[in-house]
């Protein structure tokens, strides 16, 4: 009988600790929904952003740019110190007449550093681990709405630190089957 419980238990230990959850496999919940406030996708258009970055970019560009016209912005400090994590915010401004909603993930903005030569310092990382929660944006026309928060420590993309000077930061929402680039944002890296 002890046997028999020995195993018992071990089949058991085995079983809960395949079952365990954590942060980054929990599916997201669909939105509640809400007769006042339908969700439609934002209108899209295949024709080229003028905000396009040159060749080189390492950022994501496949989803078709959104059609309603809207301005795109990063706010944050214009410089920062090595080492010390920075936050900027990526806005969108609805500039049109229709509401764009945005139903999309919490890590569809991403962001790459230039150094004052145009060279890409730090890529946009392609191993980066993203919960899978859902994030309604949804701006209405003539409204400025917060988007999502970037981070970057001045250091390039092998975590070395960058040595003091200019620097552009480029970021693009891509999500929601849009694309939206935000404005090039100049900052210093301070010794």
């Amino acid at each position: 009988m002890t046997l028999r419980i020995l195993l018992t238990a071990a089949v058991l230990t085995s079983s809960l600790a395949q079952a365990q959850t954590t942060i980054f496999n929990i599916p997201a919940l669909p939105p509640k929904s809400s007769a006042a406030t339908p969700i439609t996708p934002a209108p899209t258009t295949t024709t080229p952003a003028p905000a396009t970055p040159t060749t080189g970019s390492t950022l994501p560009m496949t989803n078709p740019v959104l059609s309603t016209a809207h301005s795109a912005n990063l706010n944050g400090p214009g410089s920062l110190r090595v080492g010390q994590a920075t936050t900027w915010t990526f806005t969108l401004t609805n500039q049109g007449e229709q509401a764009i909603n945005l139903q999309h993930g919490a890590c569809d903005v991403r962001f790459e550093v230039l150094d004052a030569a145009g060279k890409v310092v730090r890529a946009n990382p392609t191993n980066t681990v993203c919960t899978m929660q859902l994030v309604i944006t949804a701006v209405a026309p003539g409204e400025t709405m917060d988007v999502q928060d970037i981070r970057w420590d001045g250091r390039d993309s092998g975590g070395k630190a960058l040595p003091a000077g200019e620097y552009t930061i480029r970021a693009v929402f891509s999500g929601a089957g849009v694309r939206i680039m935000a404005e090039e944002f100049p900052v210093t890296i301070e010794n």
